[in-house]
């Protein structure tokens, strides 16, 4: 007999899930990913891989597992030609519904790499040995590439959501600056919680200023990814408000629990330090929801 309420994820929404196979081994393939969801009472998952596109395979397990609606995503490295608004107008044809800014191969994360972040482990091991490009969205001068105001005009026409990936909080302002220029209002902050050094409540204030949503990592908390302390996220949603924050797992590790369950832990550990199961609903449900244009 379980002893928790089990209906406390029903219609609950992970925008972050790594699914195989991959580069990496991986805690699922897509099928057991959305069985899980579906024996939760989830409604979406969002499946990620780093260097390519997922959309056929969240096609292929929404058709057979169809209570839960799998959402594909492409992530702008260097292996589908990087910033490059002719991969993200396929993989969004093709059906998906998330265009990530450079992960492994943006320079921000490069950068945070060589300096010992334990993001190091997903940078170094999806190089196989050739170097990597160092990606920005962002010019000399700090103004945004053409090609990347391409990708924001293709997100916003499409109804997609673009999310931040792993750029510098420089170019996520940058970037949200001008999604609230165009009236675009799908753009969200990757974990910004995984490096919180840089992006410090005064910049996540002011990229919820622009608009942007900022999905919060549980992810970041594991002893692999960070070690975090859960109170640095319980004061991230009280300073930036639940109305501006989504909960996520950034799961399929296989050093990870299943993303399902990790929803589930996310929530009670929340709930146990004082967030509100209003509040937990809304950045769990109702905000992610409105970020993948589900409503």
């Amino acid at each position: 007999m379980r002893l928790y309420d089990e209906t406390v994820l029903h219609g609950a929404i992970d925008i972050h899930i790594h699914v195989g196979p991959d580069y990496m081994p991986r805690y699922a393939d897509s099928f057991t990913l959305a069985e899980e969801a579906r024996d939760v009472g989830m409604r979406a998952i969002v499946i990620k891989n780093h260097l390519s596109s997922t959309a056929a395979a969240a096609h292929a397990a929404t058709l057979k597992i169809p209570e839960v609606q799998v959402l594909g995503s492409i992530a702008l490295n260097s292996t589908v030609g990087g910033i490059n608004p002719r991969a993200a107008m396929a993989a969004i044809k093709s059906g998906a519904k998330v265009v990530w800014l450079p992960t492994v191969d943006a320079r921000y994360g490069l950068v945070r790499a060589e300096e010992g972040h334990w993001i190091k482990h997903y940078v170094h091991s999806s190089a196989f040995g050739y170097e990597s490009p160092s990606l920005t969205v962002i010019d000399e001068t700090g103004k945004l590439k053409p090609e990347t105001q391409e990708i924001l005009r293709i997100c916003h026409e499409h109804h997609v959501a673009l999310c931040s990936g792993h750029i510098s909080p420089q170019e996520c302002l940058a970037v949200a600056k001008e999604a609230k220029k165009i009236g675009y209002k799908q753009f969200e902050i990757t974990h910004p919680n995984a490096w919180t050094d840089d992006f410090t409540i005064d910049v996540m204030r002011e990229l919820a200023a622009c608009g942007a949503v900022l999905s919060i990592s549980y992810g970041a908390c594991s002893p692999r990814n960070g070690r975090e302390d859960p109170e640095e996220i319980v004061h991230i949603i009280h300073e930036i408000g639940a109305q501006n924050c989504i909960l996520m797992t950034d799961y399929g590790q296989t050093v990870s629990p299943s993303p399902a369950q990790g929803m589930r832990v996310f929530y009670y550990l929340m709930k146990s330090m004082g967030i509100e199961p209003s509040a937990l609903d809304l950045m769990m449900k109702s905000n992610p929801a409105k970020l993948l244009n589900l409503n």
